[in-house]
């Protein structure tokens, strides 16, 4: 076997990715409050010697909208609760957990990953996400913490839970009936932290956590985001668009890494990814295309719910100008249009795209024409583009679709391995459960079959999976990186 490895990950959403995934014939109604239904994906996934179980978690504040978007964030078991059953049922893989430093303390979240790490004997990674709800902050009596505030608070959070874990060195519980001590006072640490965001005075209640520290995740691409991931995290999961796109931002992370740290750490790339598996490529796109017909539209799929008042407004502009993908109630041809510079209605919903009305799109809607060739091979040349097409991708656009056969998907994720472009993959499903089983039972053994992949389990723990070595403890060394920022 080569010594550089792919890497996989898994992104448990309930219902898939895929917007109208859960609409499906073949997609099971979600139980998702019962402990069965994420264990059937977690035996898939460690049977498939996946590095981690991945449990994404978001603080939606309007249940209802959030229906029309993505079903997973209507049903979400709290993340530390799950990953504590599902370390029970299961010995190797990795498990995910995610938390947002604006609504923990760093003490809480301290004491939770550190009892975690140890309860799953090493295997625990703690997602950070730092997105911006005023809804979510009304919950926890706070106000939208959206700008650079949030990111300021999340390097101070890093940086305090770091030193909680290493508050309690290795060794520091004696235990000895002898002499009656119980503790080493010498391998305990008080952090009596004063800092702009926080005041913490003492130690954590349990010994160092079994990885020292517990591995970071994150994601984003935005300036402040590539910074926090060149300081703090082991894994970053961004997912640009084309592995020259992504070898670019590699790189620049890495060469930020080594200004910020002081010197050259192992930072993995696994960009998110959608594998959509047909027998055949014609099969995969016929799916894809099921799937988009299971979207909630507009009731007037052409003309819209909106009346022509509504796009001179403040509020049209917004969702004209917004990059995100169009919502419950602006699912129309009149909303494309509006978003892609250019007139599509006189064709109606079937009709094609033709080189003229092409011509006049936005920089948006070329992007639209592009997903919309890669994940079907139709273009506006050959005149197989529909109206229905671009609308389609302008709702469920922002996933990184790999359609075809297994051994096309397969080939694809080498391709972005071989090039740099990716240690491995963050993968996820458009739904449930057949494209998960197909991905572990046919994709995975080719990757294994190409020598590509491990075929057992090599190490127990979260950072052995990685090769990622355990950090000295900041109490007893000079590291850089664990002074106070």
């Amino acid at each position: 076997m080569p010594e550089r490895q792919l890497h996989l990950g898994y992104m448990h959403w309930l219902n898939g990715t895929h917007w109208g995934g859960w609409r499906h014939p073949d997609a099971p109604t979600a139980h998702a409050f019962e402990l069965e239904y994420a264990t059937k994906a977690l035996r898939l996934t460690e049977d498939a010697k996946f590095d981690f179980f991945f449990l994404g978690d978001t603080l939606p504040g309007d249940l209802a909208a959030e229906q029309w978007i993505t079903t997973h964030n209507t049903g979400r078991l709290e993340p530390f609760t799950l990953a504590s059953q599902l370390a029970l049922q299961s010995s190797r893989i990795g498990l995910v957990v995610t938390a947002h430093p604006t609504f923990y303390e760093p003490y809480i979240l301290a004491r939770l990953t550190a009892s975690l790490d140890h309860l799953s004997g090493g295997r625990l990674a703690w997602n950070v996400v730092l997105g911006a709800s005023d809804l979510a902050a009304r919950n926890f009596s706070l106000p939208d913490l959206g700008g650079t505030a949030r990111y300021e608070r999340a390097d101070e959070f890093i940086h305090v839970v770091r030193r909680l874990w290493d508050s309690v060195e290795n060794g520091a519980y004696l235990q000895d009936k002898r002499t009656g001590r119980y503790v080493d006072e010498s391998r305990i640490h008080r952090l009596d932290w004063q800092g702009t965001h926080f005041q913490v005075a003492g130690t954590l209640p349990l010994e160092r956590p079994p990885q020292g520290h517990v591995p970071l995740l994150y994601a984003g691409a935005s300036e402040q985001s590539r910074e926090l991931t060149a300081k703090w995290a082991d894994i970053n999961f961004t997912g640009p668009a084309t592995p020259a796109e992504s070898l670019a931002f590699n790189t620049d992370v890495r060469q930020r890494a080594e200004r910020l740290r002081g010197r050259v750490d192992p930072i993995f790339f696994l960009p998110g990814i959608t594998p959509l598996i047909g027998d055949t490529r014609a099969a995969a796109v016929e799916l894809y295309e099921e799937l988009n017909a299971l979207l909630p539209y507009d009731d007037d799929i052409v003309e819209g719910d909106q009346d022509e008042a509504f796009w001179s407004g403040p509020e049209g502009a917004r969702i004209s100008a917004s990059p995100f993908p169009l919502p419950k109630g602006f699912r129309s041809v009149r909303s494309l249009s509006e978003r892609v510079g250019a007139d599509l209605r006189p064709a109606g919903i079937d009709g094609a795209v033709k080189p003229d009305t092409a011509a006049d799109l936005n920089a948006y809607g070329r992007r639209l024409l592009t997903l919309v060739a890669e994940r079907t091979g139709r273009t506006v040349d050959n005149g197989g583009v529909r109206v229905r097409d671009v609308l389609a991708a302008s709702i469920a656009g922002n996933f990184p679709l790999v359609i075809g056969t297994a051994g096309q998907v397969a080939d694809t994720l080498i391709y972005w391995f071989d090039q740099g472009a990716a240690e491995g993959f963050n993968v996820s499903t458009p739904f449930l459960w057949e494209q998960l089983e197909r991905f572990t039972g046919e994709v995975v053994p080719i990757l294994q079959e190409r020598g590509v992949y491990r075929t057992e389990y090599t190490s127990d723990t979260f950072r052995g999976h990685f090769g990622l070595d355990i950090p000295p403890n900041s109490f007893t060394t000079t590291d850089q990186e664990e002074r106070p920022v």
